[in-house]
C-alpha cells in the first residue's frame, strides 16, 4: 500500500482495479496519496463557487433524485426564467466572495428566446469570465452565441456511470450527456462535469464515472452527495456516511489528479462535523450558499473554515 501511495503521489496513473482497492483501505492511508496530490497540483488555494436557480421546476426529465422533475411529487417552487436584471444583481453580489457564479436552469434545455436574454446580459456583465451556465442540452448555434457573449464555462453533470445511469433516468440517454460535453469542448468551453453519489451505485460505478470524466477532460469536477428528498423516487435511500464520502473524494483525486474537485450538494447534511476533511481527501474547492432547491452553509462560515485550515481563498 505504502509503495503504491508514493508512486501515485509522484504521478503514477492507476488502473480501475487499483482504484477500487482504495475503498478497502483505512482513511488515513488513502489521505497520504490524496492530500499530497492535491497540494502538488493545487497548492493551498481553495476555489469557492455559488449558483442561482434561474428557472425552477416542471422539468420534463424523469431523474429520480431531482425535486424539480415533473415526474416527482415535491413542493418545489415553480417559476420561469427569472429576470436577467435579477440574475445580474445576484451574481455581482456573489462574486464579491466567490470565484465563480453559475446560472442553472431546470429542464432539458432553454429555448432560443431565453438564450438570447441571457446572452444580452452576459455581454454587459463586468465579470462575465467568472460566470458559467448549466442549462441542459445546447445547439451548436447557441454554443456560438454563448461564446460570443463571453461565457467560458459550461456545466453538465454525467451524474453516475454509464452502467448505472438507466436506473436514474430514462427520458434522455447517457450518450446525449457525453455528446453535449464533447461539443462544448469543441467550441472551447471549460468543462465542469461531475456526479451525484449515494443513489445506490456501486464503488465500481464511481470509479467508472471518474475514468469517464478523465477521458472527457473535465476541468472541474463537482461532487454531490444525495440528500433524499420527500416525493422523489429516491426518498427512501439512506444518506452516505462521512467516511464513505471522504473515501470517494480521495479516490476521485487519485484517479483524476489535476482537475479542480469541488464539493457541493449534501456536504453539510452528510459530512456534518467532518466538512473540513474534504481538503485532506483531495478536494480543492466547494460550493457555498445553496443547491438549487436546498439551502446550504453561508459564505462567512466557509471562509472561516478555509482560514482556520491555513488555506487561501482563490477568487481568480
Amino acid at each position: 500500500m505504502e509503495d503504491l501511495t508514493i508512486e501515485i503521489a509522484n504521478g503514477k496513473q492507476i488502473t480501475k482495479e487499483e482504484a477500487l482497492k482504495f475503498f478497502d483501505f483505512e482513511l488515513e492511508d488513502i489521505f497520504l496519496a490524496s492530500a499530497k496530490i492535491r497540494r502538488k497540483y493545487k497548492g493551498d488555494k481553495v476555489k469557492v463557487c455559488s449558483i442561482i436557480n434561474a428557472k425552477s421546476g416542471q422539468c420534463s426529465e424523469d431523474c429520480k433524485f431531482c425535486a424539480q422533475s415533473a415526474f416527482n411529487k415535491t413542493d418545489v417552487k415553480v417559476y420561469s426564467l427569472v429576470d436577467t436584471e435579477k440574475i445580474n444583481e445576484v451574481s455581482i453580489k456573489a462574486l464579491e466572495n466567490v470565484g465563480c457564479f453559475g446560472i442553472v436552469s431546470s429542464g432539458n434545455s432553454l429555448n432560443d428566446v431565453e438564450i438570447e436574454k441571457l446572452c444580452e446580459m452576459f455581454k454587459k456583465h463586468k465579470k462575465v469570465s467568472h460566470l458559467g451556465v448549466s442549462i441542459g442540452r445546447i445547439s451548436d448555434e447557441n454554443f456560438l452565441k454563448l461564446k460570443k457573449a463571453g461565457i467560458k464555462k459550461m456545466h453538465h453533470n454525467l451524474e453516475t456511470s454509464e452502467n448505472f445511469y438507466p436506473n436514474i433516468c430514462s427520458t434522455h440517454s447517457y450518450q446525449e450527456r457525453v455528446d453535449t460535453i464533447k461539443r462544448a469542448k469543441k467550441f472551447g468551453f471549460e468543462i465542469c462535469s461531475g456526479g451525484l453519489f449515494g443513489m445506490g451505485e456501486s464503488f465500481k460505478d464511481r470509479v467508472d464515472l471518474a475514468f469517464t470524466l478523465k477521458e472527457l477532460g473535465s476541468d472541474s469536477v463537482p461532487m454531490n452527495f444525495l440528500m433524499p428528498i420527500k416525493g422523489t423516487a429516491l426518498e427512501h435511500l439512506p444518506t452516505m456516511t462521512p467516511v464513505e464520502i471522504l473515501k470517494t473524494i480521495a479516490v476521485f483525486r487519485i484517479i483524476l489528479q489535476t482537475p479542480d474537485i469541488m464539493i457541493c450538494g449534501g456536504r453539510e447534511v452528510n459530512l456534518r462535523d467532518l466538512q473540513s476533511w474534504i481538503f485532506q481527501a483531495g478536494a480543492n474547492g466547494l460550493m457555498t450558499g445553496g443547491y438549487l432547491t436546498i439551502s446550504g452553509r453561508d459564505i462567512t462560515s466557509d471562509k472561516q473554515m478555509i482560514k482556520d485550515l491555513d488555506l487561501d481563498l482563490d477568487l481568480e
